[in-house]
């Protein structure tokens, strides 16, 4: 694929690695879709599909950076370099054939988010963001949503891992609660203004690439205690700034209740 020149050298990497494994994915999508109505299970399928994914990336982000890392999950890297890469976000809506799906891949320098992307394959959308550089949906400049009230927001929650004393608290406020299965597009839909917040208790390392892409849209990313570095942590609220400060608090109350 030849690179796009209103991108740097390290997106053109990452996105080209996405958007060739994603003519990939979007091809066993279709496909375990047709095995949703047979006889003959899925799971084997699924796990293959996986697999392939993740070798595919690997090797195109290898071939690129070949004395990088990939998935170390090292938070002690010092000046090491390493691909942080989710060959499948929506790993359960792939399983049932709902076509809400993403691949996701950033680039760790010095132990800094440096380059992201996540590629949605279903509807072609490329969510990227360099450091300092800003957000951007294709070629198109994102920022968050400016919302300022819970009243009214669009929030995409955890479902097993938040309460739900927790959910209907954000409700009763007037937010209008989502669940959607895929945790990179939560993100990327925070960045893009779609949906105004996402809050979820879950190991955050394979989603680095969505927290660098809110963050260069002018949204907020910490775990509930306000903390900004998230590696080793496992919880996330992304929002606008505003939406943020507020969820942080209303998460704050209930648990000190």
């Amino acid at each position: 694929m030849m690179p796009y020149q209103g991108r740097s050298p390290i997106i053109n990497v990452i996105s080209n690695a996405c958007i060739n494994a994603g003519k990939k994915l979007l091809k066993d999508f279709v496909e375990i879709e047709n095995l949703q109505v047979s006889k003959k299970g899925t799971s084997s399928f699924f796990e293959n599909t996986v697999k392939l994914i993740e070798n595919n990336l690997n090797g195109n982000l290898l071939k690129a950076r070949p004395e990088w890392s990939v998935n170390s999950n090292n938070k002690h890297l010092g000046n090491k370099n390493e691909w942080i890469v989710n060959p499948l976000s929506g790993q359960i809506n792939f399983l049932h054939g709902i076509p809400h799906i993403s691949i996701s891949v950033a680039s760790l320098n010095e132990g800094k988010i440096t380059a992201g992307c996540i590629y949605d394959p279903i509807r072609k959308e490329l969510f990227y963001a360099e450091l300092g550089r800003g957000a951007y949906l294709n070629e198109k400049r994102i920022r968050v949503s400016g919302r300022e009230t819970l009243n009214g927001s669009l929030l995409n929650l955890g479902l097993e891992e938040l309460s739900f004393m927790e959910m209907k608290k954000f409700n009763s406020l007037g937010s209008q609660i989502r669940i959607s299965g895929c945790p990179s597009l939560d993100l990327a839909w925070v960045a893009s203004g779609r949906i105004d917040g996402y809050l979820q208790r879950m190991p955050i390392y394979y989603n680095m690439a969505g927290i660098l892409i809110v963050r260069e849209s002018g949204g907020f990313c910490t775990d509930f205690s306000m903390a900004e570095n998230l590696f080793d942590k496992n919880e996330i609220c992304a929002a606008n700034p505003s939406i943020h400060n507020q969820a942080i608090k209303l998460i704050k109350n209930i648990n000190s209740g």
